[in-house]
């Protein structure tokens, strides 16, 4: 276990991108100073969001070229900024809003790491973009916790942000509905207990649900997956009288060509409800910050301890160049969209 205090400067290896839509490459780095809110950590796993491959190609967040992603991660504290909050040797998982994680070293800022206790090193890397999507949007913004009995159906169940809200649901004591089309999707939701697994490939969803619901429909919907033509199904199964959460302001639906399903949930006499962190503020550093006192992470650390909540790793890439390409290029293709990859950056404890 490293413990020892690392001394700056420190170079290290990262897998970077040139310039937006160029490959992945291996560079070096060098980190000469920090400032008193910011620690250094030896990363060990850096988990992929859906975002990664898209900002490798676009580089939205204007991030300064070469760049660096992997925006949530887990590691070790090797060099404090200023004393106080976390010491050398603290082994803690976080988000960073400039990226980086996808390196041997990443400067963090204290305010957004938490301790990961008892959740290992590959898990707590996964605690970050997908599992906070789902618990603002479930626990905050639909607060299923005050749901208990209802069905809810789950677009995406398999998928990062997905496999979490499932098991979200099921901790609050809904009934869930998922559909996958995928035989991985489809074994992921099984190993989830989902109560009802529903195989787009072969099944009409819009149909199965009905059928189930006794044509009344489901009180809950969750649509995290920005695709229409998911949105066409999920807005149709909505019951009267209930509620259906998905992500995206109007204006960013807009912007992705996506259609605004809005008229056929009223008209079916159900609330829509926006799960979009963007209302905690404009700075996405702001949103971090408010989703962590809102105490996502806590609980996470608590779920896990008790057994109640776990990420599914589905995949480990190396620390190599051409093995993050591939993965990206797997996630733009949808062939590994399941559950969470995550990237092995160093050796853990």
């Amino acid at each position: 276990m490293h413990s020892q205090e690392t001394t700056l400067p420190v170079t290290f290896q990262s897998l970077a991108i040139a310039q937006p839509g160029a490959p992945v490459s291996l560079q070096s780095r060098t980190i000469t100073s920090l400032k008193n809110d910011e620690v250094l950590i030896r990363v060990h796993y850096a988990s992929i969001n859906a975002m990664d491959p898209k900002m490798a190609l676009t580089n939205r967040f204007n991030l300064p070229s070469p760049y660096v992603l992997g925006f949530d991660f887990s590691g070790e504290i090797v060099h404090l900024g200023s004393k106080g909050g976390f010491k050398v040797g603290d082994q803690v998982f976080g988000s960073n809003i400039a990226g980086g994680g996808f390196a041997e070293y990443l400067l963090a800022k204290k305010l957004f790491l938490n301790r990961r206790g008892a959740i290992p090193a590959p898990e707590a890397s996964t605690y970050g973009i997908a599992y906070m999507t789902a618990y603002e949007s479930l626990m905050l913004t639909g607060k299923i916790e005050k749901r208990p009995g209802r069905w809810i159906y789950i677009a995406g169940a398999a998928g990062g942000v997905g496999h979490f809200a499932v098991q979200l649901a099921k901790l609050s004591g809904l009934n869930v509905i998922g559909s996958a089309g995928k035989s991985a999707s489809l074994d992921l939701l099984r190993r989830l207990q989902v109560d009802h697994v529903i195989d787009y490939s072969k099944q009409d969803v819009v149909k199965e649900i009905m059928k189930l619901t006794g044509g009344r429909g489901v009180d809950l919907v969750y649509d995290p997956t920005y695709n229409q033509a998911s949105y066409d199904q999920s807005a149709r199964v909505i019951a009267a009288g209930g509620v259906y959460i998905r992500l995206g302001t109007r204006e960013h639906m807009a912007r992705s060509g996506l259609e605004d399903m809005t008229p056929v949930i009223k008209g079916r006499g159900a609330k829509l409800v926006v799960g979009d962190q963007s209302r905690y503020g404009t700075n996405p550093l702001y949103m971090v910050r408010a989703l962590s006192l809102l105490g996502g992470p806590k609980r996470a650390v608590s779920w896990y301890t008790e057994g109640k909540l776990r990420p599914l790793i589905t995949q480990t890439v190396p620390f190599e160049a051409n093995a993050l390409q591939a993965a990206f290029d797997a996630f733009l293709k949808g062939t590994n969209n399941v559950g969470k990859v995550i990237v092995q950056c160093g050796r853990s404890t």
